[in-house]
């Protein structure tokens, strides 16, 4: 079994975006579908999972980890590593790109 990671329980006191699809009374959609939201990752997403094309993913830290997108979402990445499939939070990650295009990490540093 890999690596366990003990998540916090979220603080209830924070606000929570919840996207709205529609707006009332004049508002405009709050979250993820307001207007100031880019759909730039997208395209990039849907072409590195239809070609499968290895990652790396180097996080805030520093450390790495080598993959192949599976899916996303507006928060976080479904990712095959060598040792399985993992969820990968993008609030975690500086930077990600091709295996072939990615810097080594030392030069990120």
């Amino acid at each position: 079994m890999g690596r366990r990671v003990e998540v916090p329980p979220r603080d209830v006191s924070a606000p929570v975006r919840v996207p709205a699809t529609t707006t009332t009374g004049g508002k405009k959609p709050s979250g993820v579908y307001s207007e100031r939201h880019s759909e730039a990752q997208n395209p990039l997403y849907q072409q590195w999972i239809r070609s499968e094309t290895p990652l790396k993913l180097v996080f805030s830290d520093g450390s790495a980890l080598t993959g192949v997108i599976l899916t996303y979402d507006t928060y976080a990445l479904q990712v095959k590593t060598p040792s399985g499939v993992t969820l990968i939070f993008k609030q975690s990650l500086r930077w990600i790109a091709p295996v072939a295009d990615a810097p080594s990490t030392e030069d990120t540093q």
